[in-house]
């Protein structure tokens, strides 16, 4: 009887509700913490590597469902160097893109929700006096006078005191697409322990993020202009209209889109699929981010378009000395891509390293699968090798290696405990029994 509860695929309806008031009680306090008011030396931190633009360690980000709890990324570590790329690889399901929406914050709770670790992300953030406010960057002369322009209205008039002369105020410098300047400082911030609202000072600006969907992505009822524009009007304090747009058909220009003028008042529906990607590239780029994450940004395009859009992400992390977090089942993408390689499988990392090691000197048996089971013209056999079995049920996985059951390299050790990170090489690691022996374990 006790054999026939343990193997039986349903649940009662007391077992349901017992579930559900568990869930309930965690939700509210990670919703709480989610929406209390904090002074902002709660979430400043410090990188462990000051060359990383973003450390994640540790991370746990689950979703609390009537079934039990879905461990969708479960203890994942793993850096982002500045001016990096780093490209994640990994079947569906195995939470590539539950953790970059993790890292945005961007998780449709109250059901999703990260429920430990540390995401810490140097950003490059608004200097502010005593009272909160920005500081601006004064236009001052070569012998540092200060500069004086005049004031005009809502309409572009220009403002006459009583004495009918005009108002003067002093000049702000700008960047080079005209928008207002202020004083920067580097500070580390914990997202998983900043508050929601703390949290847009950072997405859209800090950390943009380009969607498999372009069509699903940008909102049919208003022109391109319209979105574009809302970046900098959010984003850049004391911004206008006229300077949103001004910067808004530079963003278009920079991404190579002929004739921006006419894409700026265009509906997204006018627009092909590789205009469509263009546009939410610039869209991430409107706000000087310091981290673009990629989450399949070319799945929907055709070859020669995705050509044309990696080329265009290569070129301008360069230009803005920033770094990529490129998410993709692709493995010519990544190998083309990445300067280092993560990849996932049920929740986990199981390998880490270069691209070079990753590609060339694959260790763990899933890796090893995935590079099989790509097409090639030099593949003597008919058949595509497939990886044989099924991925665990991420709401009650097991305490070994969650790839056992398909591996076919599985030894004695693979039936204790789930294998420690390992150490090969300075920039290689791998979650395999088969080499904990070999090196020291993290």
């Amino acid at each position: 009887m006790a054999e026939e509860k343990k193997n039986r695929h349903y649940l009662t309806g007391k077992e349901i509700r017992a579930i559900a008031k568990e869930n309930n009680k965690i939700i509210r306090v990670l919703e709480k913490k989610k929406k209390r008011k904090a002074v902002e030396s709660e979430f400043v931190t410090e990188m462990k590597d000051p060359a990383n633009i973003l450390e994640v360690d540790d991370l746990h980000s689950y979703f609390y469902t009537d079934q039990g709890v879905v461990k969708a990324v479960n203890g994942v570590s793993f850096e982002i160097p500045q001016g990096a790329t780093v490209g994640v690889v990994g079947e569906s399901g195995c939470g590539k893109s539950v953790t970059s929406m993790s890292i945005m914050r961007l998780l449709q709770g109250p059901h999703g929700q990260i429920y430990s670790g540390s995401i810490r992300f140097k950003s490059y953030d608004f200097k502010r006096d005593e009272k909160g406010k920005t500081i601006p960057v004064w236009d001052d002369d070569a012998y540092g006078n200060p500069q004086y322009e005049q004031v005009t209205d809502k309409k572009g008039k220009e403002k006459l005191d009583k004495a009918g002369n005009p108002v003067l105020t002093r000049k702000q410098k700008r960047d080079q697409y005209g928008t207002l300047q202020f004083e920067m400082e580097e500070k580390v911030f914990d997202i998983a322990e900043m508050p929601i609202k703390e949290m847009y000072r950072l997405r859209g600006r800090q950390i943009a993020m380009i969607f498999q969907e372009p069509m699903t992505s940008l909102n049919p009822v208003f022109t391109i202009g319209n979105q574009l524009d809302e970046v900098t009007l959010l984003h850049f304090p004391g911004s206008t209209k006229e300077d949103a747009k001004r910067r808004s058909i530079e963003m278009l220009n920079l991404v190579g889109i002929a004739m921006p003028e006419r894409v700026y008042k265009s509906y997204p529906h006018e627009l092909s699929g590789g205009m469509r990607q263009r546009v939410m590239i610039s869209m991430a780029l409107a706000g000087d981010p310091r981290l673009i994450i990629a989450d399949e940004p070319t799945t929907a395009l055709d070859v020669t378009i995705q050509a044309q859009i990696l080329d265009l992400l290569r070129d301008l992390k360069e230009r803005i000395n920033g770094s990529i977090l490129l998410i993709t089942h692709d493995l010519g993408i990544i190998a083309e891509m990445a300067d280092f390689v993560v990849v996932m499988y049920a929740g986990r990392i199981i390998e880490k390293g270069t691209a070079s090691e990753i590609f060339h000197h694959p260790m763990h048996p899933y890796t090893i699968g995935l590079q099989k089971s790509k097409p090639t013209m030099d593949s003597g056999s008919e058949a595509l090798f497939n990886i044989p079995g099924n991925v665990p049920n991420p709401i009650d996985m097991p305490d070994y290696c969650y790839f056992r059951e398909r591996c076919s390299k599985c030894v004695k050790a693979c039936f204790g405990d789930y294998p420690p990170m390992v150490q090969v090489s300075p920039t290689h690691w791998v979650a395999c029994h088969l080499y904990a022996d070999k090196e020291k374990t993290e």
